[in-house]
């Protein structure tokens, strides 16, 4: 075309760098695009925008962002793609400064990023700590006009709940009624599981009922977290009771909701109740997981049971259900306590068999065991193959080794490994 004596105009050289950036070849674009300059032709709001699009496409969030800038001080058109795509990159880069600037030259223009960035902004600006700039977000939004979706309010509501925020959540709860937009079974559980964390049982139960009024049916998740937050305050007979009352509602059990059940009865000390409802779930048909299986094993372990939770082991077993890391710690720990230190080295081996990797405390409660029965010489083994692993020892695991030591007489090691600790800035 050049040799014809027809130079490329602008649009040519616009729609050849569209044709690059389409087919990946950006490197090659930014050689037309520099062609292009140097024949003394200015870069338009589609060669920008273009360009853009290739940045993003290949992950360059720093290039995309000073393209975009340069755009709006120059004052040319930056189409909502452009400015969509750049943000949501930003986002992924934990870049929330920049997105959240470019979110608000948005909001000058009257556009929106749309409601899945925006779910993804406030969610990303809540996990790094943002939360009053997700809050101002949110209501800036509201300011213009535009629609906030529930998943989007879920978002907010999720952020500020787990960070312990509970009287802003309250507050956007309050927002989101008083404009009669739409709270789900999501909005819901979001605010008990948050009142509960903060053992805020009487506000927890408040919104189960106000769910119910506005005719959304508590789930099985819903129950669970009420039944946590009354164990975890240690109201046992209440949950017991609770439980009673969600089945005679209609609620049918899962494996989760037994879980918790197990859970909660296990940890206080009550785990033949756990027992009758492991038993009862598998009268239902429900296959009890992992993690079922550990409530129980703990349990037992705990109150020296052993033959019990070994039971359950082999029954694990025999079911093809593969134990993990807690399985182990909890027989591991449960066999040194009562000076079954062999039985213990033993499981500790099958760990191996298994494919599981031993870690500070499968190796601190096997020290203990041996440390207790004055066997340092195994202790010491332990220890030095913790080091050789690249494992490092814990405040328990330095306690367990000095009270083997000192137990056996030997207050010079004893002392020795206290000066460690205090070097490791190990508080004793």
């Amino acid at each position: 075309m050049t040799e014809k004596g027809f130079p490329p105009n602008v649009i040519v050289y616009n729609n050849l760098i569209d044709s690059l950036i389409e087919a990946g070849s950006l490197n090659k674009a930014i050689e037309i695009k520099d062609d292009m300059v140097s024949k003394g032709l200015s870069l338009t709001s589609s060669t920008y925008n273009t360009l853009i699009k290739g940045y993003c496409k290949s992950g360059q969030a720093d290039f995309a962002e000073r393209l975009l800038k340069e755009m709006l001080s120059m004052g040319s058109t930056v189409n909502q793609g452009s400015f969509t795509s750049v943000i949501c990159l930003l986002c992924s880069h934990h870049m929330f400064d920049s997105a959240l600037r470019f979110v608000g030259e948005m909001l000058l223009r009257n556009m929106s990023p749309g409601g899945g960035l925006l779910t993804t902004l406030i969610s990303g600006l809540c996990k790094h700590g943002k939360h009053s700039e997700a809050v101002e977000l949110w209501f800036k939004f509201l300011s213009k006009g535009f629609v906030v979706d529930t998943k989007t309010s879920n978002a907010l509501l999720h952020g500020l709940c787990e960070a312990g925020k509970l009287e802003e959540a309250f507050r956007i709860q309050k927002e989101i009624l008083g404009r009669d937009f739409v709270m789900d079974i999501v909005s819901y559980n979001t605010l008990i599981s948050g009142c509960c964390r903060q053992r805020k049982l009487e506000e927890a139960f408040m919104f189960m009922d106000e769910m119910v009024k506005k005719g959304l049916k508590p789930d099985n998740y819903t129950y669970s977290i009420l039944i946590r937050g009354l164990f975890d305050m240690n109201k046992v007979e209440e949950a017991i009771q609770f439980w009673g009352d969600c089945k005679r509602n209609g609620m049918l059990p899962d494996v989760y909701t037994y879980s918790v059940m197990i859970d909660g009865c296990c940890k206080a000390e009550r785990a033949e109740e756990g027992q009758k409802l492991f038993d009862e779930m598998i009268s239902k048909n429900l296959k009890p997981n992992t993690v079922v299986y550990n409530h129980l094993i703990g349990a037992y372990c705990r109150s020296g049971r052993l033959s019990m939770a070994s039971e359950l082991r082999e029954d694990m077993r025999r079911k093809g259900i593969s134990p993990n890391s807690a399985t182990y710690t909890s027989l591991i720990k449960g066999m040194s306590i009562v000076s079954r230190v062999e039985e213990a080295k033993f499981l500790f081996e099958e760990m191996r068999e298994e494919g599981l990797e031993p870690n500070v405390f499968h190796y601190t409660a096997l020290i203990d065991g041996y440390g207790k029965l004055g066997q340092m010489v195994k202790a010491e083994c332990l220890w030095r193959e913790m080091h050789s692993m690249n494992i490092h020892p814990n405040k328990i695991t330095y306690t367990v080794m000095i009270g083997g030591y000192a137990r056996d007489g030997n207050l010079t090691e004893a002392s020795r490994l206290l000066n460690e600790m205090g070097e490791k800035g190990i508080i004793p």
